[in-house]
């Protein structure tokens, strides 16, 4: 039920879905229209007299009905997935829906977070609600609008296709007849919900409406953005991770035809170009001299061997706590179910740091003319890059605007505002041009904010019957807490270092986890998947390895750990049947199996390879996947095998080495990601339910790796501990 506070929280925090429709209580915000430059750079072009219905709805007198969405489409899904939940809701024409991408606008801050970002896969699980409430408050205006037109009661008209219907009369009215007026009424009391049975769009798979763009390259992508007289920037880095510069000469950057000006900037050297070929051209030109001492340190073995002493060191661990609540970790009570139980073990696991290597890098536009800031730009942070706009420009924050494009691979990179922030730097310094910034590959990879290299040391009690008694989980790494400036948490270590790093949903005896920081100024930052992307692989190795010792099956070690969990259970009983695990495999075959929980999904996956002297043949993948209400299953489908040939990626080939402070990876020749070729079968089975939406986009990713090294442990009795499996000499064919 939406009531009128639903209806003005909405407008105020949420995003003003039906502001106009408050305007007699007095509702109003001062947050500027789309602007026009970015209707013709990064949407269509709309006519003008539309009626409006706030932030997120436009009905057109053609009866075609605009929706912005207010989360970065990055390849998740999200431009039509949640304004198909708004069309529901609406009884919108969905034929005749379009979609307008988001710009930095308060109205679209979400209650829950208050933020407006795009992370966590959140964006359905923080938005459904909204949306919907948003749809059906407009529906909810143009039938009120009809019913006034033709003088009956609204109970006695229905709504369809995006016309308004009196059954008793045969009138009807489309929205865009209804609309004008509509926008201008009161919102009613109380406005109902559909109950999930009348759903017409939610559930059901529907083609893409930015698959045609995409396809005909019509689509703008932060690379694609061009402006008249636009000028583009290159930069001039010190490969190392940490560097100041300490002189440089210009003179043979100059040089280059069509360069305009090379100057300094906090990350480096900036050059100004006619084009795109010359500035890089000239970038490297330039004769520099860079300080990298502080990078002395990012080396492997020095890393590697501070790892090894971190995970002993007790004086500077910090404790975490339980991601899923329940009382918190016992360190002392832990430490004596480990020593008094009849079983004790130890095993110590590891994964490498890891590039985001988008396809699309890093880019921006900025245009600053007299008293106004405007950007383009493929971010995760719209509230947080306007912030930085005005804080650079020393602008009022309303005289900064930012367009989001879509973007081509986010993965947690370009939640990071550092490029957006050196293109406004480069344009302060040429105010009056729009002026475009684009990193190379090669940029993109030596100054990535990577995905930590972690070690994690599990330590584990056991009963005489092979009960687990206590579980002691350690890990150590570069922080991310710490490195993006968060507040620490006053007697805690880094949470996205712990988070899950015990899956607290398993039922077994004490259990405390703890982390270790290494100061090492190598910049990191959540990657796809964030605290999961390591700690499953970690965790559930883990209880492979208790399976191990004491001699039971994988499968049914967590079968008996999950207690009465039914959607736990339920992902596991669909993987194993649909791998068909209690069926025998030949000699060198195995299989794994792996369960995840966070982002309010619940995922489990089974792989089957053949391993002959350390050549790995990934047969199939097996996939349950159950992220509650699902509004589109084709696009669900389509992310979690995204998600199953990123983990895959990572666990076979991935890592970023460094030598002499710098990243030994630069490109995808010796950075590779999984080749077409080399896919295997992935089989995925989506769970029906009716519980609340939960993420799609990463929750798919962590199961990969440990159970593809669990299969590799079944089919040859060796265990891997270490990604990637390369480092190991395995080889996939």
């Amino acid at each position: 039920m939406v009531t009128r506070r639903d209806f003005l929280h909405i407008s105020a925090l949420g995003g003003g879905g039906l502001l106009v429709g408050c305007s007699d209580l007095g509702v109003r915000r001062a947050e500027p229209a789309p602007p026009a430059t970015a209707a013709t750079v990064a949407a269509p072009a709309l006519p003008a007299g539309p009626a409006q219905f706030g932030v997120y709805v436009e009905i057109h007198a053609d009866n075609r009905v605009i929706i912005a969405c207010p989360q970065s489409e990055m390849g998740q899904g999200v431009h039509d997935g949640l304004p198909k939940i708004l069309a529901d809701e609406l009884d919108a024409d969905w034929q005749n829906v379009e979609v307008r991408l988001p710009w930095a606008d308060d109205r679209f801050v979400n209650p829950i977070t208050k933020r407006h970002r795009t992370a966590n896969s959140e964006s359905t699980v923080v938005y459904y609600d909204l949306m919907r409430r948003a749809g059906a408050g407009a529906r909810a205006l143009l039938v009120g609008a009809a019913a006034a037109r033709w003088q009956v009661q609204a109970s006695e008209c229905s709504t369809e296709n995006s016309r308004v219907l009196h059954a008793a009369s045969g009138r009807s009215a489309t929205y865009g007849e209804l609309a004008a007026t509509a926008s201008s009424l009161p919102l009613p009391a109380d406005v109902p919900l559909k109950a999930p049975k009348d759903f017409r769009l939610i559930g059901r798979h529907t083609p893409r409406k930015d698959t045609p763009a995409k396809c005909d390259g019509s689509a703008i992508f932060g690379i694609d953005v061009r402006l008249p007289g636009m000028l583009y920037a290159a930069l001039r880095r010190s490969p190392a991770v940490a560097s100041k510069l300490r002189s440089f000469d210009r003179s043979a950057a100059l040089a280059v035809p069509g360069v305009i000006d090379a100057f300094e900037i906090p990350d480096g050297i900036a050059v100004l170009a006619a084009d795109s070929w010359r500035a890089r051209r000239a970038a490297e030109a330039i004769v520099v001299d860079f300080d990298a001492s502080a990078a002395a340190s990012v080396d492997e073995p020095v890393i590697q061997k501070m790892m090894r002493d971190a995970l002993q060191d007790d004086s500077t661990a910090l404790p975490g706590r339980p991601a899923f609540g329940g009382p918190p970790y016992d360190k002392a009570r832990t430490e004596a179910a480990l020593a008094a139980a009849a079983q004790r073990h130890e095993w110590t696991y590891e994964v490498p740091f890891l590039a985001h290597a988008a396809l699309e890098p890093l880019c921006a536009v900025a245009w600053l003319r007299e008293g106004e800031c405007e950007v383009w730009a493929p971010t995760q942070q719209p509230d947080k890059a306007r912030d930085a706009i005005a804080q650079i420009t020393g602008l009022p924050r309303d005289n900064c605007r930012l367009n989001v494009t879509f973007i081509g691979g986010g993965f947690g990179r370009k939640w990071e505002l550092d490029f957006i922030r050196q293109t406004v730097q480069i344009a302060k310094q040429s105010p009056g041009k729009p002026i475009k910034l684009t990193w190379t590959r090669e940029q993109d990879f030596a100054h990535d904010r990577y995905r930590p290299a972690h070690s994690a040391r599990t330590r584990v009690g056991l009963s005489a019957k092979g009960d687990i008694l206590a579980m002691h989980s350690r890990s150590t790494g570069v922080s991310m807490w710490k490195y993006q400036g968060r507040p620490p948490i006053p007697g805690f270590g880094d949470l996205f270092a712990m988070g899950l790093l015990i899956n607290d949903r398993y039922k077994m005896g004490e259990k405390y986890v703890d982390f270790v920081a290494n100061d090492l100024p190598i910049p990191v930052g959540t990657w796809r998947s964030v605290s999961l992307s390591m700690n499953c692989f970690f965790g559930e190795s883990a209880i492979d390895d208790i399976a191990a010792v004491t001699h039971r099956d994988p499968l049914a070690l967590r079968r008996e750990l999950i207690g009465a969990d039914a959607r736990m259970a339920g992902v596991l009983d669909l993987a194993a049947e649909k791998a068909q695990w209690d069926k025998p495999l030949p000699k060198g075959h195995g299989r794994g199996i792996a369960l995840s929980v966070g982002f309010d999904t619940y995922c489990a996956q089974v792989v089957e390879v053949s391993v002959r002297n350390k050549r790995v043949h990934i047969e199939r993948i097996v996939c349950a996947f159950d992220c509650g209400t699902v509004i589109d299953p084709g696009n669900v489908q389509a992310q979690v095998e995204g998600g199953i040939v990123w983990g895959l990626s990572a666990a076979r080939d991935g890592q970023v080495q460094f030598a002499n402070g710098a990243a030994v990876q630069s490109n995808f020749h010796n950075g590779p990601v999984l080749r077409i070729n080399e896919m295997p079968k992935i089989e995925v089975h989506l769970v029906a339910s009716t519980a609340k939406p939960g993420g799609a986009g990463e929750a798919s990713v962590p199961p990969v790796a440990p159970a593809l090294a669990s299969a590799i442990h079944a089919a040859t009795g060796k265990r891997p501990r270490r990604l990637p499996l390369v480092a190991d000499s395995y080889q996939f064919v």
